[in-house]
């Protein structure tokens, strides 16, 4: 949904003559949304996965990960068949990085997609030490065990990192070039979700460490611990959402995962004191935050419409009508259209379902138009009525 707004100045392109007059109607819109001024008509964010985006050309996705040129293709074929104000095609994952690494958790599988693996890396009898120095323990300890060639000397270990860190690099670079002249040749905005990603200690802990199982159990078993955990933890999230110095301007993206499987009285304790300091303590340092709000919220909008202003909601699920009265009140927001009824509908019932969203949700003065999720598979969507959908919204959604 976007890359950041300085990237084209950073990176020394501009955009190309015929693109010029259509970023600068694109970004206008987007900055009057994110200064909390109506913009003229809401703005178009599609999103598809390099997975999706291979779709349409038929190329493999396996040889795309390593094929800087064919990646740019199905990222391009993206770009001229779906209407988007921002960047609608991305890629976050680098095959290579993990082999190098020995990745446990994150795999590719036979069809060249990565496929992610939860594991227990650390047991519950670990907490005191982790809680007494979790940045140290993490690198010490449960790296080596998530990444098997880490698992070795301290220099092996070294130039195992080095290489990862060089592949990474090169790998950031040659997307990033990609991005950035996509975004010359069709004139994007930068969107509202670019910059590095962080995610709350209980989502850290849960995710990639304890496993799903593992802190649900805790929860009950060793709240105290638990509670220690998250907040051991959460200087390491603040670092991820702004690294180095104070960066106005910047952005950071916030995926949340467990909250809606906990009840109320451990959303209160574990996770939400955690989220609303890491959003706060980065808006201090200048960063903004995109939070992917996954699942239905609505019960915790209370405490959502409590972030700073500047935080921004990509919703998954939930009623969009508290959702415009509470949290669109005060903040952007977008999401909640489900791409895959485009399967299942007739093209005037997906235009319809995206009528009544925009209808609903454009009173708050503060919409994008979204998906509820990136689009990772194209045979999961009908492509000429999520053409009709996304040109409807932006010929028909004017505020």
């Amino acid at each position: 949904m976007g890359v950041p707004a300085d990237f084209c100045a950073e990176r020394g392109t501009t955009l190309n003559p015929q693109a010029t007059e259509l970023f600068a109607e694109r970004n206008a819109i987007r900055d009057d949304l994110l200064a909390l001024k109506t913009p003229k008509r809401v703005p178009v964010f599609a999103l598809f996965t390099l997975e999706a985006a291979v779709g349409l050309t038929g190329d493999s996705l396996l040889d795309c990960h390593y094929d800087t040129a064919l990646a740019e293709k199905s990222h391009a074929a993206v770009c001229e068949t779906f209407y988007s104000d921002a960047l609608p095609t991305y890629n976050s994952r680098f095959p290579s990085v993990y082999d190098i690494l020995g990745s446990k958790n994150w795999k590719l599988g036979s069809n060249g997609a990565m496929q992610y693996s939860g594991f227990e890396f650390m047991s519950e009898d670990e907490y005191d030490e982790f809680i007494a120095a979790p940045y140290q323990t993490i690198l010490e300890k449960f790296i080596p065990r998530v990444c098997s060639e880490l698992d070795a000397d301290p220099v092996k270990r070294s130039l195992v990192l080095a290489e990862a860190f060089a592949e990474f690099r090169q790998k950031n670079a040659e997307h990033f070039a990609i991005y950035g002249r996509l975004m010359e040749r069709f004139g994007y905005s930068a969107g509202v979700i670019a910059g590095p990603t962080t995610v709350t200690p209980f989502d850290f802990i849960g995710d990639q460490i304890r496993g799903m199982n593992g802190i649900m159990g805790d929860i009950f078993r060793y709240p105290d611990k638990l509670e220690e955990a998250v907040r051991a933890v959460l200087p390491s999230m603040i670092r991820l959402a702004a690294p180095g110095a104070r960066t106005d301007g910047r952005w950071c993206f916030i995926p949340l995962h467990f909250a809606p499987y906990l009840n109320l009285k451990a959303f209160q304790r574990f996770y939400w004191p955690l989220l609303e300091q890491l959003v706060v303590d980065a808006e201090k340092l200048g960063v903004r935050s995109t939070l992917f709000i996954e699942n239905n919220w609505t019960r915790y909008l209370d405490y959502l419409e409590t972030l700073p202003t500047s935080a921004v909601g990509w919703v998954d699920d939930g009623d969009p009508v508290q959702f415009t009265e509470k949290f669109g009140k005060d903040h952007v927001f977008g999401g909640f259209y489900d791409p895959l009824i485009t399967l299942t509908k007739s093209k005037e019932e997906c235009i319809d379902e995206a009528k009544r969203l925009c209808d609903t949700c454009m009173k708050s003065g503060h919409f994008f138009f979204t998906f509820n999720k990136s689009v990772m598979d194209i045979k999961s969507i009908d492509i000429g009525k999520l053409q009709a959908v996304l040109e409807w919204v932006r010929d028909k959604a004017i505020y």
